[in-house]
């Protein structure tokens, strides 16, 4: 690599490091004077349990990641599942996390 490979990969790197920086602190430093419509406020309030959907189901429901398994023996559906049974009826998520692990855990050993 020559110098201005390396020049300009530092362009870069701070270029995209400030463009990081920009977009997240945005919201902070101009986030009093930006009103948003009160339905993209309610939409954005599911954005995390949308996040966290988007990186659980995947891992529940593939197998290796080749193909779904819905089927009853699979272990990550049934500790899903008493996770979601735990949290339903009870509101509690540390509780539901343990109960999830317990089902996972127990399902793993005995099938």
């Amino acid at each position: 690599m020559s110098w201005l490979d390396h020049a300009w990969l530092g362009v870069i790197l701070v270029g995209l490091a400030l463009a990081t920086f920009l977009t997240r602190t945005s919201f902070l430093l101009a986030g009093s004077r930006i009103r948003l419509h009160p339905r993209a406020e309610a939409a954005l309030r599911y954005a995390p349990v949308c996040t966290l959907a988007a990186i659980v189901t995947p891992e529940i429901l593939l197998h290796g990641g080749e193909a779904v398994d819905l089927s009853l023996l699979n272990p990550r559906l049934i500790g899903a599942a008493g996770a979601a049974v735990w949290l339903i009826f009870s509101r509690n998520i540390v509780g539901c996390m343990a109960a999830g692990m317990l089902a996972f855990s127990l399902a793993r050993v005995l099938l």
